[in-house]
Formats: structure tokens, sequence, C-alpha cells
């Protein structure tokens, strides 16, 4: 979700909640189906890349992956591939929805980011066959 979108959906709650309260009881409001937590998955993934990748064709996309996992790879003397990191993502987002669910909160960017990080782990996977 882009942080306009954040934004203009905390308006109306934020006299009663601060805005991060705001945000995730109107994200959680807006998610309730899989095709909307997919299709906001897919709008993150565009608004990510906008604001921090460029292809080298100058397409803006979330791409960091692979620079990430080299980096990695590098400092700890590892060989982690590009699909691994955008695994290790997802791994994350699940223990902290268990962290959450845990501790009875419910915070749909898990979800989201779950979601996202699978499909790119699945476009990455799919280029190196």
């Amino acid at each position: 979700m882009s942080v306009s979108t954040q934004k203009s959906l905390a308006r109306p709650l934020k006299a009663v909640l601060p805005v991060s309260q705001a945000v995730s009881v109107q994200k959680s409001m807006a998610l309730a189906s899989a095709d909307s937590f997919l299709r906001t998955a897919a709008a993150t993934i565009q608004d990510r890349g906008v604001l921090r990748d460029t292809s080298a064709e100058g397409a803006q996309q979330e791409r960091s992956m692979a620079s990430t996992v080299a980096a990695f790879n590098a400092l700890e003397g590892t060989s982690l591939t590009e699909r691994q990191g955008w695994a290790f993502m997802q791994v994350l987002k699940l223990a902290r929805s268990a962290a959450s669910a845990r501790n009875g909160q419910f915070n749909p960017d898990d979800f989201v980011d779950g979601a996202a990080y699978a499909a790119l782990a699945g476009e990455s996977a799919a280029q190196k066959d």
C-alpha cells in the first residue's frame, strides 16, 4: 500500500487514534479476502519499485534482492540465491505474524508483504530455470 494511500486511509480515524493505529485498523477492515491481499501485494511491489529501484532497462520495480544477497554472501561467506533471499523474507513475515497473533494482534502488512515476497521468489525461480 502506498504511503499516500495509507495517509488517506488514516484520516477518518486520526482524531481518535495515532496514525499508525488508524492505518492498521483501516488496513484490517480493507484486507479481508485473499484477492485483496494479493492485489495490495502487487500494488506494494510497484510502489516500492518507484521509491527504491530502477532496472538496467529503466523500469521502476522492486528487485533489490539480488544485490542484497550478493552483499550478504560477500560479508558472510555464504552462497544464498536470490530466491532464497526472498524465501528468507517470507519466513521473517511468518515469524512476525506469529508473534503478533500470540499477542492478540493482527498486522495485515505481514501477509501483504509475505504474498509479495512469494511472488518475487517465484519470479526469481522461474528466471533461473
